[in-house]
């Protein structure tokens, strides 16, 4: 099972600006079926992304909060790279999913939540017991700065 991380534009674009740091900020990842199609140049806010996995059996509307956000640079790779513990779900029945979606939660309408990243895997994943994704230690998503 591979993995694609992107950034969405708009919502990097509002983290390079300052409107948002996903250190101190309410960040999620929502799992999303594949009748979700995703667009990273338009899709802003939260209200894009559709699709979210049903509610219940061990998944909660609007996914899990991220814990432990945080950047860093890589010298050797020349790149800034966005990091968090590992997420888990306690799934109790099958839940089947193609897409991950991190914003940040404002607490406010869905209408005020940037989008941050997508993650796209390879194919359906079907779970029916708990599931963690296992970030890569050296961060899930990067900025190149070269």
């Amino acid at each position: 099972m591979a993995i694609t991380p992107a950034w969405y534009g708009l919502g990097l674009l509002a983290v390079v600006k300052q409107q948002h740091n996903l250190e101190t900020a309410a960040v999620k990842l929502s799992l999303h079926t594949d009748v979700y199609v995703p667009n990273r140049d338009t899709h802003d806010f939260w209200n894009d992304a559709t699709s979210e996995l049903a509610a219940g059996n061990g998944y909660v509307a609007g996914g899990v909060t991220l814990a432990g956000v945080a950047w860093s640079y890589d010298a050797a790779t020349d790149e800034v790279r966005l990091d968090f513990t590992d997420p888990v779900w306690a799934f109790t029945a099958a839940k089947t999913w193609r897409f991950g979606v991190i914003y940040v939660d404002t607490g406010g309408a869905s209408t005020t939540d940037p989008l941050i990243a997508l993650l796209t895997w390879d194919a359906n994943q079907t779970v029916s017991t708990g599931y963690t994704l296992n970030v890569d230690p050296a961060g899930l998503i990067a900025l190149d700065t070269t």
